[in-house]
């Protein structure tokens, strides 16, 4: 399953970036099958590699549900790439969605 990478700026960050997790959250009750990550804060040399290759101080990735509900509900996000599975961060967090 691809996953589409969002790259943020601490900037954007402060500027209310973020919205998208409050707005996915609140649609898990009837869309099970939301899932976004992000590298965890705790693998610096992981969170670096992935900034260097995306440009963001802060990458996320959204699988396909995620990426469609968010686009249906008229946000702005910029996806960077669709990288697949195997290319997603060994350690990540779960920002949005149900741990399998």
């Amino acid at each position: 399953m691809p996953y589409h990478v969002v790259a943020f700026t601490m900037a954007q960050v402060r500027q209310g970036a973020l919205e998208f997790q409050r707005q996915l959250s609140a649609a898990l009750r009837e869309t099970k099958d939301l899932k976004v990550y992000s590298v965890s804060p705790f693998d610096l040399e992981e969170r670096r590699r992935f900034k260097d290759r995306f440009g963001g101080d802060v990458v996320y990735f959204f699988n396909d549900a995620a990426r469609d509900l968010i686009q249906l509900q008229g946000s702005d996000l910029q996806f960077a790439a669709e990288i697949s599975d195997s290319e997603l961060p060994r350690r990540r967090t779960l920002v949005v969605g149900i741990p399998d």
